[in-house]
C-alpha cells in the first residue's frame, strides 16, 4: 500500500476516536453543577417532593394576580405612584375600543361581546345597555356621554342615544366626527364617494342628522385637516401646511368664516389636543433638532391669539398618550428609550415600555410619577384618563387591555 494513503488513513482513525472521547467527555462525563443526590442511578428521575404548588381553579377569576418575576421588585412597589416602580390593576381579559370618561364614568366598547359598559367607582364593570353592536369599527363619544357615533367599517355611521335608546343614521360620505361642547352638534368631514375633491368639506350638523352646513372646503388636503370643536366652540378645525421641513403654519378654522391668527411651529408632525378650559392647547413636533424624536409643546392663548405664546414641555410623547386632570396638569405617558427618527414614525412607540409623568401647564414643570409593574412587567399605554376624584388613572395597554393605577 502507498505509505502516503496509509498514513492519511492512521490519521483519519485518530481523529474518529479523538472526536469519539471529546463527545463521550461532554455528554456523559460532565461533573455535577452544584450539590447533587448521588444515590440515584444515571438516567433514573428522582421522584418529586411535596412542592408547595398554587392550583388555579378559576382562570377567569385572577386577572390580577402577579407574576413570580415581580419577587425581584419585592418591597420597591407602590400601590401609589409615587415616581418609582408602581403597581397597575388588569381591569379586563379583552381590548376594549372608545374608551371615554363621563359623568357616570369610564365608558368603553368591548369588541368580543360587541356591547357597551360602563366602569363604577367600585372598579366593576356594568353594561351600559343590555342592545348589541356588532363590528363596530370607531366610537366618537358626546361630552355628555349618553350618545356616541358610532362608525362601520362598511362606511355606516350613526347617533345613538344610550339613554333614550334611539338611533339617527348619518351619510356614509361623512367621516373624523367631533362633538361640540353641549354635545347638540356634530363637525365632522365631507368626503365625495365619486372622488370628487372639489366636494370634500368640512360640515357641521344636529345630533339628530338636521341642518347639515358647509363651513370650509378642504380639496384633497383631509390629511392635513383635524377636525374638533374647541372648548369654546368657537375653533372647527385646525389646518396644518407645511413651510419647508421643519416647520409648519397652523391655522384655526372658525364655524363662520372668521379670520383666526395663524400660528407657525419649528417642526413637522403636528398633532394636538386642547385643554379642558379652551386656553391652551398641547401639540408635538419633530425636528433635526430632537433627533427627528416627537417633542411635546404647549400652546397658550384664546381661540384668535392662540400660538403667540408657546413653551416646550421636553418629553418625547405625543399628545394621545396624554391626557388632561382638570385645566392645569396634565398626565402622560413617555416611552423609554425611543430612537432616532422615531417622530416620523409614531408607531414605532408601540415597542416601548411607558414612564408616566404628571405636568403641571402653568409652570411647565414636569415630574415622574411611575414606571408601571403589572402583569407585563410594563406597559405601552395609550386612552388615558383620570377618574372624576383623580385618584385613578386609567388607560389601555398595547394589547387594548384596560388598566388602572391608584395616584393616591
Amino acid at each position: 500500500m502507498n505509505v502516503k494513503k496509509l498514513l492519511i488513513i492512521i490519521a483519519f482513525m485518530v481523529f474518529v476516536v479523538a472526536m469519539a472521547l471529546a463527545l463521550y467527555w461532554v455528554f456523559f462525563k460532565g461533573g455535577t453543577v452544584g450539590p447533587g443526590d448521588a444515590n440515584y442511578d444515571p438516567g433514573t428521575i428522582p421522584p418529586g417532593g411535596e412542592g408547595n404548588v398554587t392550583v388555579v381553579s378559576n382562570v377567569n377569576a385572577v386577572i390580577n394576580e402577579r407574576l413570580p418575576i415581580e419577587d425581584y421588585f419585592t418591597g420597591q412597589i407602590s400601590e401609589v405612584a409615587n415616581g418609582g416602580f408602581t403597581n397597575v390593576n388588569l381591569l379586563t381579559d379583552t381590548a376594549v375600543s372608545g374608551l371615554t370618561t363621563s359623568p357616570g364614568g369610564l365608558q368603553y366598547y368591548d369588541k368580543d361581546k360587541n356591547q357597551f359598559f360602563t366602569i363604577n367607582s367600585l372598579n366593576q364593570r356594568e353594561l351600559l345597555t343590555d342592545k348589541k353592536f356588532y363590528n363596530v369599527s370607531k366610537v366618537n363619544w358626546a361630552n355628555s356621554g349618553d350618545k356616541a357615533v358610532l362608525e362601520y367599517p362598511d362606511g355606516r355611521n350613526i347617533v345613538y342615544n344610550f339613554k333614550t335608546d334611539k338611533q339617527v343614521t348619518l351619510p356614509a360620505e361623512l367621516q373624523d366626527f367631533s362633538f361640540n361642547h353641549n354635545s347638540s352638534k356634530l363637525i365632522a368631514e365631507w368626503i365625495n364617494a365619486d372622488g370628487n375633491e372639489e366636494n370634500n368639506w368640512i360640515i357641521t350638523v344636529n345630533d339628530d342628522g338636521s341642518g347639515m352646513q358647509l363651513i370650509e372646503p378642504i380639496g384633497d388636503e383631509a390629511g392635513d385637516v383635524a377636525v374638533g370643536f374647541s372648548p369654546d366652540n368657537q375653533v372647527a378645525a385646525l389646518y396644518r401646511k407645511y413651510i419647508d421641513l421643519q416647520r409648519q403654519e397652523v391655522f384655526p378654522i372658525g364655524l363662520n368664516g372668521e379670520n383666526f391668527s395663524s400660528f407657525t411651529v419649528q417642526g413637522a408632525g403636528f398633532t394636538s389636543e386642547w385643554s379642558p378650559d379652551g386656553e391652551s392647547l398641547v401639540y408635538s413636533v419633530h425636528h433635526e433638532s430632537t433627533d427627528y424624536l416627537p417633542n411635546l409643546w404647549i400652546a397658550q392663548g384664546e381661540s384668535g391669539d392662540l400660538g403667540n405664546y408657546r413653551t416646550s414641555l421636553n418629553l418625547a410623547t405625543w399628545p394621545d398618550k396624554c391626557t388632561f386632570s382638570g385645566s392645569t396638569t396634565m398626565y402622560c405617558a413617555v416611552p423609554k428609550g425611543l430612537p432616532r427618527g422615531a417622530g416620523l414614525y409614531p408607531e414605532i412607540a408601540n415597542s416601548y415600555n411607558d414612564n408616566f409623568y404628571t405636568i403641571n401647564l402653568n409652570t411647565g414643570a414636569k415630574t415622574l410619577i411611575a414606571n408601571p409593574v403589572g402583569l407585563s412587567l410594563g406597559y405601552s399605554a395609550h386612552n388615558l384618563f383620570v377618574s372624576d376624584d383623580g385618584s385613578l388613572l386609567y388607560f389601555t395597554d398595547q394589547d387594548g387591555k384596560l388598566q388602572s393605577m391608584r395616584l393616591n
